[in-house]
């Protein structure tokens, strides 16, 4: 079947979201097919490793980040972003008056690049609702619309909004994003998606939830969270990123991980938490606050809750 035969990015969005999200959303897929050219050359172009350096997140910086990180900045300094947080700049980069704050990981699982499926992850935050300010009061309630990436075979891409998510494949004949995969609904939980290997640092409430959550189901964990969600949200499944001593308030952040894939998932049927609360009620103070995940299957992610909540 030819591709035109599948409807494309443009004309989706547009039944689904206001002009300005489009815009957004549109260059955040013309940022992942340019950061999909890099990939597949990046062991010709001298791109694969580390900088030497590490960035905010006080993690080694492979030098791919800083190109992707320069891809998505370029795509998203639009008339109606009013600024940009990526988890590679310490500070946000305040653009303008617009409406919407664009929060974005550019290169997530980097240290799998060459190895295994990396992938891009946007939120896309209406200022009015979500009270940006210099005090970050802001919660994920505020996310309008939200999206990721996984640059695999083939390249996807995951959109949502508050009621809907839609899969996209990169056609690199006409460079055109196309519709295969219309209102995506989670099916049953078959995988779990952690990594055991943590299991001695986790708390007491921890093991109990995760064995519950897990019992019955398959392992499935490739160390790319993008990847690993994509399972999650077309096979059926939950993943599980939760504290450890290591990391007592979680690793992964908030703005532009967290909430965005929350956001997802639960416009796809499942459900998203920290263990005592919907991820997306979680108060956000900082523009890199960290937090734990349970996201996927409803049933699974209340199993987690309720191992969770139990006193130890």
């Amino acid at each position: 079947m030819p591709a035109s035969n599948f409807p494309d990015l443009a004309s989706v969005l547009s039944e689904q979201f206001p002009a300005p999200v489009s815009t957004i959303l549109q260059g955040f897929a013309a940022a992942s097919a340019s950061l999909r050219d890099l990939l597949a050359v990046a062991p010709l172009r001298d791109l694969l490793g580390a900088t030497g350096e590490t960035n905010v997140q006080d993690e080694a910086t492979a030098k791919l980040d800083e190109r992707a990180n320069s891809i998505f900045m370029d795509a998203l300094r639009l008339p109606d972003v009013a600024r940009l947080i990526s988890e590679e700049v310490p500070e946000p980069a305040e653009l303008g008056d617009g409406a919407y704050t664009c929060c974005f990981d550019p290169l997530d699982g980097s240290s799998n690049i060459g190895v295994a499926s990396v992938g891009s992850i946007l939120g896309v935050y209406a200022n009015e609702s979500g009270g940006f300010s210099p005090e970050f009061n802001v919660t994920g309630r505020g996310l309008v619309a939200a999206a990721f990436t996984v640059y695999g075979l083939p390249t996807m891409l995951i959109v949502a909004s508050a009621d809907q998510v839609d899969g996209f494949a990169f056609d690199p004949e006409d460079r055109s994003w196309r519709l295969v995969s219309p209102r995506i609904r989670m099916p049953r939980a078959q995988y779990a998606s952690i990594n055991w290997m943590y299991r001695d640092r986790w708390p007491a409430r921890v093991v109990r939830g995760v064995d519950l959550a897990s019992d019955g189901l398959r392992g499935r964990y490739s160390g790319s969270m993008v990847e690993d969600i994509l399972r999650v949200l077309m096979s059926g499944g939950v993943f599980l990123y939760p504290e450890d001593t290591s990391v007592p308030a979680g690793k992964l952040r908030m703005l532009y991980e967290i909430c965005p894939i929350g956001f997802i998932l639960q416009a796809a049927g499942g459900d998203a938490m920290d263990g005592r609360q919907s991820v997306l009620d979680v108060p956000i103070t900082s523009a890199h606050q960290r937090g734990p995940l349970i996201a996927g299957d409803r049933e699974a992610v209340l199993r987690y809750h309720n191992g969770y909540v139990l006193e130890d």
